[in-house]
């Protein structure tokens, strides 16, 4: 399989500084023409590429994007500024998030078990759907003013419920 996408110049150039590493841990063959970009390989290799590398753009670091290789795991974007309409900005919504130190992003990782990007307008998850479906649900819950207390009660009831399922 053979795709072709088209990049600013700021992402070739953060692709270009780690193209030989994707390469060889994707198993792909990447071409870049300017600002045209072809990935060549099995079908598989080529889409979980093309996640890695958006998982770069949306700010995780090579090896936290490279945990798109393993086929349980996906890439979910959500856009801030789809939430602003009443008058919240993105940059608080953004805080909320992040919290004091980062601790409420790094309590998001630990209790949802998903790897969390707060970067530009997006805040972006990598892990199973499910741990997603929680991350993404305690997201929304800060969005919408809930105590972060309430929060992180949520997403250690929601990971007991699943563990349970298992």
């Amino acid at each position: 399989m053979e795709k072709s996408v088209r990049f600013t110049p700021k992402k070739i150039g953060l692709l270009e500084e780690n193209k030989g590493k994707i390469e060889r841990r994707a198993n792909v063959d990447i071409t870049i023409n300017k600002l045209d970009v072809k990935i060549t390989g099995n079908d598989i290799d080529v889409l979980k590429t093309r996640n890695i590398i958006n998982a770069i753009f949306e700010g995780f670091d090579l090896e936290r994007s490279f945990k798109l290789l393993n086929d349980e795991n996906q890439l979910k974007v959500v856009r801030l500024s789809d939430f602003t309409s009443s008058g919240r900005s993105v940059e608080k919504i953004k805080g909320r998030i992040i919290g004091r130190g980062g601790r409420t992003r790094e309590l998001i990782e630990e209790l949802a078990e998903v790897l969390v990007s707060v970067h530009g307008d997006n805040v972006s998850f990598i892990g199973k759907p499910g741990n997603i479906d929680i991350a993404k649900k305690a997201v929304e819950m800060l969005i919408n003013g809930k105590p972060h207390g309430r929060v992180y009660r949520y997403m250690e009831e929601s990971k007991t419920k699943n563990e349970e399922m298992i």
